[in-house]
């Protein structure tokens, strides 16, 4: 019978082979990257602004009303998705909170539906835009991020698609934060004054007064999108809009929008625990490489064991 010292030196051996072929063979079938989670769950961004200035786009006179005004993107993961890419469905409301039917206070709406790459957050289809205020299913190129940045984000300049613009516009890095232990980085993405009649064609983007004249939709916002720096979701979005009807060579301006939004702290907080579910790859790391530094130690010693070293050390 073999003495107890071999036993367990046999046992340290299978541990420590275990632990290492664990260690190595792990990022076959981990991802080395904080990828968008397909059961992602907490994805919608409620922006409120309670005294917006709005128009009243069916109305003949144009009138300016000042209300609440609500806007909100709500994201889904749907099919198809796999491994690497996921399809997202990404529904945006701005919608009046001023005393009348639910159809009379809404201001627009439109759900836009495309493939990401779950590392980057970048487009690896176009968009299939449904505006069920103006127009047809359209089709319209994505060529930055959006509600996901790249995971393991940096601080450097993105390119962050604007719907309105149905464009991207670079945002740039301006500070790290911390919040709820979370490492948040925020953007800030700054638009001038753009003639949307320029970017695309809409029955809403040139209006013509009773002499003829025609007016432009002008839009412009400051947005700050904060992003959690491992996984690269968005947690919060601060934006200041200012949309309005104007000539191009003429100083008269007719407002359509006017909106600072802000998210409630609470719907903040929602998204930066879905955020910390998403597995930080740089402590995967460190961690394999611990059980491999383990399961080797271990090997050696029970290799050695096995070998009789520690019985002769007794004799």
């Amino acid at each position: 019978m073999l003495p107890m010292s071999r036993l367990l030196s046999f046992l340290l051996l299978g541990v420590g082979v275990a632990l290492l072929v664990a260690g190595l063979v792990a990022p076959r079938f981990l991802p080395e990257d904080a990828r968008l989670p397909l059961g992602l769950e907490a994805t919608t961004y409620t922006l409120v602004d309670d005294a917006a200035d709005t128009r009243l786009m069916t109305d003949p006179d144009g009138r300016v009303v000042t209300a609440p005004v609500t806007h909100q993107l709500h994201m889904e993961i749907q099919n198809p998705s796999d491994a690497d890419t996921a399809t997202l469905r990404i529904g945006e409301t701005y919608m009046r909170g001023s005393q009348q039917e639910e159809l009379d206070r809404l201001i627009s709406a439109e759900v836009w539906s495309y493939g990401i790459d779950r590392t980057t957050g970048a487009a690896t289809t176009p968009a299939t835009l449904t505006d069920q205020l103006a127009s047809p299913v359209s089709e319209v190129d994505v060529d930055g991020v959006w509600l996901k940045f790249p995971s393991d984000a940096q601080q450097t300049t993105y390119e962050v698609f604007d719907p309105q613009l149905r464009e991207t516009r670079p945002a740039e890095f301006v500070e790290e934060l911390e919040m709820n232990g979370r490492s948040v980085y925020r953007y800030r993405q700054e638009i001038g004054p753009t003639d949307l009649s320029t970017l695309y064609e809409s029955p809403f983007n040139v209006v013509t007064l009773p002499d003829f004249t025609e007016l432009h939709w002008f839009h412009s916002v400051t947005r700050d999108l904060l992003v959690d720096r491992v996984s690269g979701l968005v947690v919060e979005i601060r934006e200041d809009i200012d949309s309005w009807y104007g000539a191009p060579e003429s100083e008269e301006r007719q407002q359509i929008l006017r909106f600072e939004g802000r998210m409630p702290q609470e719907q903040i907080d929602t998204l930066l625990d879905e955020a910390s579910a998403v597995r930080d790859p740089g402590t995967s790391g460190t961690i394999r490489w611990v059980v491999v530094g383990v399961g080797g130690v271990l090997t050696l010693i029970g290799l050695a064991g096995a070998f009789g070293a520690f019985g002769r050390g007794r004799r």
